[in-house]
């Protein structure tokens, strides 16, 4: 993995296959996933991911993922994911996300392991990506406690 301490984080492949921006949107972590990801790929991407979200050191933040150029998961690459979620999910910064697809299938997938990582409630599936935004902009999770 490039850039470990950096604020930009990217798969180390000719092919990016996954990108963590924590910079371009202040308050907003973007993911970006393309092709194929194995559960190798979603390991490493986990651990971008926790990092990303603790750097933030408790400031409120919202997901951005765009999903559009991904390839269908594995079941063993999906369960990996889920762990990403619940780490955002258990945390009381995190405000929801918007997440952008362009076929039902990862859809679909990205729906069932957001229900069981426990973000389902604040987050929006879409293949219209003003609809992700404007959803993105209003989102305010709140937490108990």
């Amino acid at each position: 993995m490039a850039g470990a301490a950096s604020n930009h984080q990217q798969a180390t492949s000719s092919e990016a296959k996954w990108t963590v921006d924590t910079t371009s949107t202040p308050g907003v972590l973007r993911f970006t996933f393309r092709g194929r990801l194995s559960a190798h790929d979603m390991e490493t991407f986990v651990i971008a991911h926790n990092r990303a979200v603790d750097s933030l050191q408790g400031r409120d933040y919202r997901v951005w993922v765009d999903l559009r150029e991904m390839q269908p998961l594995s079941p063993e690459a999906a369960a990996v994911m889920e762990r990403a979620k619940r780490y955002s999910a258990a945390r009381p910064n995190f405000r929801g996300s918007a997440v952008l697809v362009a076929g039902a299938t990862v859809a679909l997938q990205h729906r069932r392991t957001s229900a069981t990582g426990g973000v389902i409630d604040k987050e929006f599936i879409s293949s219209d990506e003003e609809e992700c935004r404007r959803f993105l902009t209003q989102v305010y999770r709140k937490t108990s406690g």
